[in-house]
């Protein structure tokens, strides 16, 4: 193979190598919106498991009073410093068989995903190694043709 043939080759396996790297990024990005699916999924149905709403615990404010007993109150959000309210979130119960049932769909595309990606880094891996003895035919071509005129 000539050196022109080899710098497009390689030039070819490049812009193939980037198109792999950029689909498995887009898979892991795939994969995280399915984590922060599969997150929201459990956290709602534990809040109807509980019948509480776990993201009113940020707004709790804790203090310890000094016989060491600790007091919980309720802030809320938009009141003005100082001012305490009291606020309670009511949910209805999410069916067991659904939260289930949405869990199987998410854990299979998780899955379906992880075998995209484990098909995806073969390939990679593939072109690396091709990659890898274009450059050292254009290397030994460069190599010889200097030879050759020094």
């Amino acid at each position: 193979m000539g050196l022109a043939a080899s710098q497009g080759r390689l030039l070819m396996l490049t812009a193939r190598k980037s198109d792999i790297e950029f689909k498995i990024q887009t898979i892991n990005q795939r994969r995280t919106c399915l984590a922060q699916q599969s997150s929201q999924l459990i956290r709602q149905y534990v809040n109807a498991m509980y019948q509480t709403d776990d993201t009113s615990i940020l707004n709790q404010t804790t203090t310890t009073n000094p016989d060491g007993t600790t007091t919980t109150v309720q802030n809320d959000v938009g009141a003005l410093p100082g001012f305490i309210f009291s606020t309670s979130v009511t949910q209805t119960a999410i069916p067991t068989g659904d939260y289930e049932t949405q869990m199987a769909l998410v854990q299979s595309l998780d899955k379906e995903l992880e075998l995209r990606t484990r098909d995806l880094d073969t390939q990679h891996k593939e072109v690396e190694t091709e990659y890898d003895a274009v450059k050292k035919v254009i290397d030994k071509n460069i190599e010889i043709s200097f030879k050759t005129l020094g």
